[in-house]
């Protein structure tokens, strides 16, 4: 028995005691009176009944009787809830903000404030597509809630983090309920830049470029199978300018390659240094630098061939790999059959390569903007094939960078203390520059360098999910006194939480749509986008039904009794009868009745 359990019986214990004493004080009194002097048996028995009455009516003026509640629930309507809800006797309807007309609700703010407004619902039940993050809270009474159908639009998506200038995106999504239909990727310039065919539950990836610096809006456009739009959600895309990455190219011998691969670099603001070697202990190009683990700590990426890896000296290859292992990326390029001593090298950075090395012919696999694309010459981008060294790139810890389009593995990369190295066997990318693909080619070499050069350290705020205008959001990674400029002009300053342990969050609550910046006190600015109120209505729908469902679950785990259906009765009743009973008593125990007198 708990201790708030306990009370009534203790003090019913301690009024039982006084009562046993007063009446026994009033048997010991009719004893010790003198038989000619002692009252009439009915005079005790009627003070040791009110007596006992008395006790009673205390106990039960301090703790009166429960009454039962009223045993209806509480029907509480949210987003998407009919006009007209079925309720029985008893029940209290109430509309959340999110609800459209509901035919005899009763408005209210929040959940919360319903549930103080009706305490004395014995249920809860809720009806629409469920609860908004403002009333997701544990729940006091028992819950039920039928889900409604899923929507038909997008209602899952996951938006793209910041890229560099000319990186490749993704978005990435499912489809609720639509049958068929189709979900195209749009541009600003209002282009299609990738498409595909969905049907209900399907997941879709579609792939884009930002073409600049800066913040952009795409646009992600779900159409059914007749063509009629369906959804439309907004796609920010933030390119952000990054330092140029610190690139060294050693060659064994003059190609066409490191050529192209030069130009390409010189257009994409990457700091590259080449030099190749001419034989004869002739050299051409940018001076290496100092090839020491201290020299190379300055280059975030490695690219060397065979040849060149060959002529380094025991002392050289031993400080590249101490940079690998200290976080520089390092990229292995065989231009033909390998060395014994050169394979066993490479396999003990992790690349134990097999294969005679002889050129393969290999295809590209089609980019989806070239699949999605409307002109011929660009659907047909593979027409020309490439070559490859036939090398396996063994080993189950090997990541894939680029793959064939038959599959075959063109790059992989495996990692090595801080850093990774990679191998890339194709041998003449530059003829995508040749035959009109040079931003082709750019996307591989783009691959190659951002999947293997030595990470930026500095970390960035990030918000995640999809944010809308009026709802909170969790801003992470943010530093002390970090200022949050909205597109009105408004700023606020964010608190971090310390609960939030080394994820460094803080909330906000944006009240405008648009491109937020926040700006760290060091001067570091970064962008996000928050999207109108409504928008993503089949998002917002989908993530209320699934939290709603987890809210119930977590309830119901949480709860290990049932909510009680009582509550404390009136004691005013009980009051008033112990008060006449106190009244009656103490008349009783003040009253002599007269004797006759006996004459001798």
């Amino acid at each position: 028995m708990t201790g708030t359990a306990s009370i009534p019986v203790w003090v019913g214990a301690a009024i039982g005691l006084i009562v046993a004493i007063s009446l026994a004080r009033l048997v010991l009194w009719r004893q010790a009176a003198p038989a000619d002097q002692r009252s009439p048996l009915w005079r005790p028995a009627l003070l040791m009944s009110l007596t006992v009455a008395a006790g009673a009516l205390l106990h039960l003026t301090l703790f009166p009787p429960a009454t039962p509640l009223r045993t209806g629930a509480l029907v509480v309507a949210t987003r998407g809830a009919p006009s007209v809800i079925a309720t029985r006797p008893g029940d209290r309807l109430v509309a959340l903000p999110e609800a459209g007309g509901v035919a005899g609700a009763t408005r209210a703010p929040d959940l919360a404030t319903a549930l103080r407004r009706f305490p004395d619902a014995a249920r809860l039940r809720i009806v629409g597509a469920g609860l908004d993050p403002r009333d997701r809270q544990p729940l006091p009474l028992a819950a039920t809630y039928s889900p409604q159908p899923l929507p038909q639009g997008i209602i899952e998506v996951a938006l793209p983090q910041p890229v560099a200038p000319g990186g490749a995106f993704n978005v990435a999504g499912r489809i609720g309920a639509l049958a068929a239909g189709s979900v195209a990727l749009v541009d600003p310039a209002g282009a299609v830049v990738d498409h595909e065919a969905v049907v209900a539950g399907a997941p879709f990836v579609l792939q884009s470029r930002a073409r600049a610096a800066g913040q952009t809006l795409f646009e992600l456009r779900l159409q059914n199978s007749a063509g009629r739009t369906i959804e439309k959600i907004d796609v920010p895309v933030d390119a952000r300018p990054v330092s140029r990455p610190r690139i060294l190219a050693l060659e064994g011998a003059p190609n066409p390659e490191t050529k192209y691969l030069r130009r390409w670099a010189q257009d994409a603001d990457i700091d590259l240094r080449l030099q190749v070697d001419l034989g004869g202990g002739l050299q051409m190009g940018d001076p290496p630098g100092a090839l020491t683990a201290t020299g190379l700590r300055d280059v975030d990426l490695l690219v060397i061939d065979d040849r060149r890896w060959g002529g380094l000296s025991p002392q050289v290859r031993g400080a590249v790999t101490t940079a690998v292992r200290e976080g520089m990326g390092l990229l292995l390029r065989p231009t033909g059959p390998l060395s014994g001593a050169t394979q066993r090298e490479w396999a003990t950075l992790g690349f134990p390569l097999s294969g005679g090395g002889d050129a393969r012919e290999v295809e590209l696999a089609r980019s989806p903007a070239a699949a999605a694309s409307a002109d011929p010459a660009a659907r047909a981008e593979t027409s020309a094939p490439l070559e490859r060294r036939d090398f396996t790139l063994a080993g189950t810890e090997t990541a894939s960078l680029l793959r064939a389009a038959d599959g075959t593995e063109l790059a992989g990369w495996r990692p090595l203390g801080l850093g990774r190295v990679g191998v890339w066997t194709v041998a003449d990318s530059y003829v995508l520059v040749l035959t009109g693909r040079g931003d082709t080619h750019g996307a591989l070499w783009s691959a190659l360098f951002s999947g293997l050069a030595r990470p930026e350290p500095t970390r960035r705020l990030h918000v995640d999910g999809f944010p809308n205008a009026g709802v909170r959001l969790a801003a992470c990674g943010v530093a002390a006194d970090t200022v949050v400029i909205d597109p009105a002009g408004r700023e606020s300053r964010l608190l971090i939480d310390p609960a939030a342990g080394d994820q460094a969050c803080a909330a906000y609550w944006p009240q405008h749509a648009g491109w937020h910046v926040a700006r760290a006190p060091d001067g570091a600015e970064t962008a996000f986008y928050v999207h109108p109120r409504e928008a993503g209505r089949s998002l917002q729908m989908f993530e209320a039904r699934q939290a709603t469902l987890q809210l119930l679950a977590l309830s119901s785990a949480r709860s290990s009794a049932p909510a009680a259906h009582e509550a404390r009765g009136a004691a005013w009743p009980w009051f008033v009868a112990l008060m006449a009973v106190l009244a009656l008593l103490w008349t009783a125990e003040r009253w002599r009745p007269k004797r006759a007198a006996f004459a001798h």
